[in-house]
């Protein structure tokens, strides 16, 4: 089981003993919390960061730390709409009917992310709460950004967007995109991303992002680049291992 851990100090106070002592009050709070996770399972910490800050990044490997993955963010410029999605035979996209297609919409996510790097399976009575929480609670949720690629009743793909990120309100954001396996390999995945930069097109948004693990299992970087993305920052992510144990997430294919 992952718990994640995030730490920054201004650059003119940094200080390489204190951001070490950080680490260390990081790991005595997830070693506090191992008992949530399943009896027998691995337990880690994981730290991202931008792979430029050598400052962290150097004194997180001292402690301890991995370097185990690479993750991209990727974007496109809105200069103008691109062309209407083209939808594989029998396929429709619309945005989610919320009340009465989340239950679906959870659980398609959770089968479309199940070949992603580091997925975890969840029940989907936990995942369901977890969601009806960020829901009701979130100031930036925005249903119809959500959008469904429904073959009849049964959801094919799903894509969940953003209206803005926080350091660029004239950025859309791509938060979820996923396939199912069924209907995989027939420019379902293209035609999500057309409708969702054609809808921020039409909102006025300049750019649209993403991120995206630089060596998808489900080979999504190759998807990204020919929808038109580009690479624009990468991000590296560590981890320390709390307590060994068999590995619940998905680490290949």
């Amino acid at each position: 089981m992952t718990k994640y851990t995030f730490g920054l100090m201004h650059p003119d106070a940094w200080d390489d003993q204190v951001f070490f002592d950080m680490l260390a009050w990081a790991e005595e709070c997830g070693r506090s919390r191992i008992d949530l996770a399943p009896e027998g399972a691995r337990v880690i910490l994981n730290f991202g960061l931008n792979n430029r800050d050598t400052k962290r990044k150097k004194v997180m490997e001292a402690y301890g730390y991995d370097l185990v993955r690479h993750f991209y963010r990727m974007v496109i410029d809105m200069g103008h709409a691109l062309p209407a999605p083209k939808l594989p035979e029998n396929i429709r996209i619309a945005p989610i009917r919320l009340d009465e297609e989340l239950h679906d919409a959870v659980k398609a996510l959770d089968e479309g992310f199940a070949d992603h790097w580091g997925h975890v399976h969840h029940s989907l009575e936990e995942s369901l709460r977890q969601w009806k929480h960020m829901i009701e609670t979130s100031d930036d949720f925005d249903p119809t950004l959500w959008h469904l690629a429904k073959d009849g009743e049964e959801i094919a793909g799903v894509c969940r967007c953003s209206e803005k990120v926080t350091e660029d309100p004239d950025m859309g954001w791509v938060n979820q995109l996923c396939v199912l396996r069924p209907w995989r390999r027939r420019g379902l995945g293209l035609a999500l991303l057309h409708t969702a930069f054609n809808e921020f097109h039409r909102r006025g948004k300049q750019r649209v992002g993403l991120g995206v693990d630089a060596n998808s299992l489900t080979n999504a970087t190759r998807l990204y680049e020919k929808a038109g993305m580009r690479v624009v920052r990468q991000y590296d992510t560590y981890e320390f291992e709390l307590r060994p144990g068999e590995d619940l997430r998905t680490i290949q294919a």
